[in-house]
């Protein structure tokens, strides 16, 4: 029995080979936006193509893991409703980069905290615990608009670890 796998027959998106690289500070503060960058930089001798949604934040899954004194914390978070996209084509030579500004905010609600980055559909939160040491694990991973069904996707991520002010968390996330 013969099986027939279909692909693009196109050059697909080379997530793999750019330089993934994020902009953003060391420590945030509870309740202020703070801004970052995400770049993709072509630094082969090839030329790259990717097809990015209009808006970027459709063509990222961010991935965040909440430390308290090094204890990881569960974040409860929901999936995007809105899932149409608007695909653009993007062609990189060597040294040319794409590079896209976003914004986020670690604001405190009720009895959580609640991280959202501007125009992502997710939320992640975290509920109220004693904690010393806040930090945030801040990574994620860009998902090709022009993919290879066999692709597992990995290894298009980037990642930092940043802190959470010490004073305004224990501000939110006082000791009983």
């Amino acid at each position: 029995m013969a099986t027939l796998i279909l692909t693009s027959c196109g050059k697909q998106d080379d997530f793999y080979s750019v330089t993934k690289i994020i902009y953003i500070q060391d420590t945030i503060f509870v309740n202020e936006p703070f801004d970052f960058r995400l770049v993709l930089r072509n630094d082969s001798l090839n030329k790259m193509k990717f097809t990015i949604d209009d808006t970027v934040q459709k063509s990222v899954f961010f991935n965040l893991f909440f430390r308290c004194n090094d204890q990881l914390l569960r974040s409860d978070v929901e999936n995007p409703n809105n899932l149409k996209h608007n695909y653009q084509e993007y062609h990189l030579k060597n040294g040319d980069s794409l590079s896209y500004r976003l914004t986020g905010i670690l604001r405190q609600v009720n009895n959580s905290l609640q991280m959202q980055i501007g125009g992502y559909q997710r939320i992640y939160k975290i509920e109220n615990t004693p904690c010393d040491r806040l930090t945030i694990d801040f990574g994620g991973m860009w998902i090709p608009g022009d993919f290879n069904p066999l692709d597992a996707m990995q290894g298009y991520n980037f990642r930092k670890n940043i802190f959470v002010s010490l004073d305004t968390t224990k501000a939110a996330f006082s000791k009983k």
